[in-house]
């Protein structure tokens, strides 16, 4: 049967360490059919998950090179698949669910696709991927708003991500365009998500987003603190190639925690909040600003929570009085993220129990 194609790239997706599990009803399948057709079902079951040449991909499979060469950039462009060119030469791989294939559908959204994939993380998918160790995504703090004298490691300085990086880009954030098209309100901007890269222009002509100077990129930065969004990046040491900028309402990562109580659904920073009682003024601007509902009112004044608090600062970069501060957590309690990507991979297949340990 034809559409068998989409069973073999269903459990493709799910060996990969994000997974893609199966649901009774073939839901995941209804999705697959959404965003590919048969024809692009069949090149991405013959892809790897590490990146060649069309010219590479033809002389392993059987499948003709010019026709790869249309195919491709086709389902780049359809964020089907990834695709960069460095050098001038075009490489692509198989991408993974999330984060990859449903992010990049952000502009082919359709009101069909949103309420399948809503379901699929409502029914499973969500709770499923974040329970899984170690978590994709790691929080970023408020940089100004660590305390002075503060050993900042580089994946905790989102100064330090946007200056490493060589080429910038900014797109809409598919979790906020998802809840726009279910006529859910979010008044918070829309174009926060970031790519960086280690290669200058990098995204000249690229499928997503529009590319930006590094001006602009810590602009979006700012206008995404002064929201009280909340800084996330790959929860590795090394190898960082986006920032997102999360609202508790839309962000599928922040809706682990507030829906279904996850904790674990993002890798905190390594410091804490904390509001002195007697500088608190009442006024409720950090329980606006906290987007994990960690902050709650007691006796007239706001108190943190701390067994939900995940560190981001924006209590502190909202708070007029000064009475909220962020504190470096005590040696035990400091997370060491994996070192790079790879590694993640590796530690994350094996807590899926796919991967034997070392």
């Amino acid at each position: 049967m034809a559409e068998d194609v989409y069973y073999r790239l269903r459990d493709i997706l799910d060996k990969m360490p994000n997974g893609y599990p199966s649901m009774e009803d073939g839901l995941e399948i209804k999705i697959l059919k959404k965003i590919f057709t048969e024809e692009e079902a069949e090149v991405a079951v013959k892809m790897r998950m590490k990146f060649e040449t069309a010219e590479a991909m033809a002389a392993r499979t059987g499948l003709d090179a010019e026709y790869l060469k249309t195919m491709l950039p086709q389902m780049a462009g359809h964020g089907q698949i990834f695709g960069v060119t460095i050098g001038g030469t075009k490489i692509y791989k198989l991408a993974p669910f999330v984060f990859g294939i449903y992010e990049w559908q952000v502009y082919r959204l359709d009101r069909e696709l949103v309420e399948l994939c809503e379901e699929y993380f409502e029914r499973g998918f969500g709770e499923y991927f974040w329970s899984k160790a170690p978590a994709l995504t790691k929080v970023v703090p408020v940089e100004k708003e660590i305390p002075a004298g503060s050993v900042i490691e580089p994946y905790e300085s989102v100064s330090g991500l946007i200056e490493k990086a060589k080429s910038w880009a900014v797109g809409d954030c598919v979790c906020k365009k998802e809840k726009m098209i279910l006529g859910e309100k979010c008044d918070r901007p829309m174009e926060v998500c970031m790519a960086l890269s280690p290669i200058e222009n990098m995204f000249e002509g690229y499928f997503w987003g529009r590319p930006v100077t590094k001006e602009e990129a810590y602009a979006v930065l700012k206008k995404a603190e002064d929201a009280g969004l909340v800084h996330m990046t790959s929860n590795t040491k090394e190898g960082h190639i986006y920032i997102c900028n999360c609202c508790g309402c839309c962000c599928g990562i922040l809706r682990g925690i507030n829906e279904f109580g996850l904790q674990g659904s993002v890798a905190q920073a390594n410091y804490y909040a904390v509001i002195d009682p007697k500088e608190c003024q009442g006024c409720g601007v950090c329980r606006e600003r906290c987007q994990v509902r960690a902050i709650v009112e007691a006796d007239g004044v706001s108190a943190v929570q701390n067994e939900r608090c995940i560190g981001c600062g924006l209590c502190v970069s909202g708070c007029v009085h000064g009475a909220a501060r962020l504190l470096p957590k005590p040696a035990e309690q400091t997370l060491h993220p994996p070192r790079d990507f790879p590694q993640w991979e590796r530690e994350r297949l094996r807590g899926r129990g796919l991967l034997a340990p070392d």
